[in-house]
């Protein structure tokens, strides 16, 4: 039994899965009106509202919602049902590829609900619950990936925080990041090596960290060190590692695929 979910301006592509679904033999359930789509009954005063706690109850129903994202469109309505749903254990599935919201995104929609009086206090505190085991099941499995030093994270792609920044947990800002170092801030440092070479660049790196930002770092409880732009780090990260020894460091490294000769760079993120 699978739900429809998505706005409902898109209601070709919500009559098209539901036909294309049906005929795979699912049960399908879809949306009563298209507000967006000509249906303006829906505007009037309770309709919207009777509209969305139906929509959950059908969402309760399922096994499944199918999220119609059309050109990557998830509005407030579909961000709070795909967040009731994966509260509620359903599989969910979309139409087109996009990031999933991550458990804070989920966790924030769901107190919209909470506060719009569409789950109950025992749901939302469940889900408080719910939230908190997996925040910090993350942290660990993070802090389970540090290795030995030279440690270098598997996923290149994971250019700051590895693993929670790939599953989508830590914010283009870093302030999901408080929790993992414990700190009432997170700041990050980029820092470009200057000169004409890999070993006059590095050495403008680590002068730049011992002038500026030594102190500061001596502080944090752990510090995620990234090099950028380069493909064979062992000798630059060696070189790092002894002008920040006595840091608890994580060391990830990322290659600049466009331009593999490209300065080199590092990210610092520390918390205070």
């Amino acid at each position: 039994m699978i739900t429809l979910c998505g706005s409902t301006r898109f209601k070709d592509e919500f009559l098209e899965a539901q036909k294309r679904l049906t005929l795979e033999g699912n049960i399908v359930i879809s949306v009563g009106l298209f507000g967006h789509s000509g249906d303006d009954v829906v505007w009037t005063e309770g309709v919207k509202d009777m509209l969305d706690r139906q929509h959950l109850a059908k969402i309760d129903l399922a096994d499944e919602i199918y999220v119609i994202n059309v050109g990557g469109y998830i509005g407030d309505s579909t961000r709070r049902e795909i967040a009731y749903a994966e509260y509620k254990g359903k599989t969910i599935t979309y139409m087109e590829n996009c990031k999933k919201p991550s458990i804070y995104d989920n966790y924030a929609a769901l107190s919209e609900l909470h506060d719009a009086g569409r789950i109950s206090d025992e749901d939302f505190e469940k889900a408080g619950r719910d939230f908190d085991e997996k925040r910090k099941a993350l942290i660990a499995k993070y802090n389970a990936c540090q290795g030995p030093w030279p440690y270098q994270w598997k996923n290149i792609d994971a250019v700051v925080c590895g693993i929670l920044q790939q599953i989508g947990v830590v914010s283009i800002d870093y302030s999901d990041l408080k929790d993992l170092y414990d700190a009432d801030r997170v700041y990050e440092v980029r820092i470009k090596g200057k000169g004409a070479n890999d070993e006059e660049q590095l050495q403008s790196i680590i002068d730049t960290i011992r002038s500026e930002y030594l102190a500061q770092l001596r502080s944090s409880k752990k510090v995620v060190v990234t090099l950028c732009g380069s493909s064979d780090p062992s000798g630059l990260l060696e070189k790092l590692a002894d002008c920040m020894d006595g840091l608890n460091v994580v060391w990830q490294t990322r290659t600049i695929l466009v331009n593999p000769t490209a300065d080199k760079e590092i990210s610092i993120v520390y918390g205070s």
